[in-house]
């Protein structure tokens, strides 16, 4: 457009400036990389909204659910969260 009409133009380019500065301040950035991670994080945090049925679970993908879950946001080792640990 600054061709065909120099303030439309400017404008336009303004606009776009900040824009891409409003973005940038408020914007946010995905901490995963893969969409297997995407998976992964939405299954942790939501799991029982990911089901077909809401009411049920499935008992052994629950466990690697929570396991998961406390690894990641606790940071505890994976091979010390098991049932028995648990239960002592």
């Amino acid at each position: 457009m600054v061709f065909f009409s120099g303030r439309i133009g400017t404008a336009g380019i303004i606009i776009s400036i900040c824009c891409l500065w409003l973005s940038s301040r408020f914007g946010k950035e995905f901490d995963v990389k893969t969409v297997r991670e995407v998976v992964e994080k939405m299954t942790r945090e939501n799991y029982l909204k990911s089901r077909r049925d809401p009411t049920t679970f499935n008992k052994t993908e629950i466990e690697a659910v929570l396991i998961n879950w406390f690894a990641e946001d606790l940071e505890l080792e994976k091979s010390g969260l098991t049932r028995e640990a648990t239960f002592r």
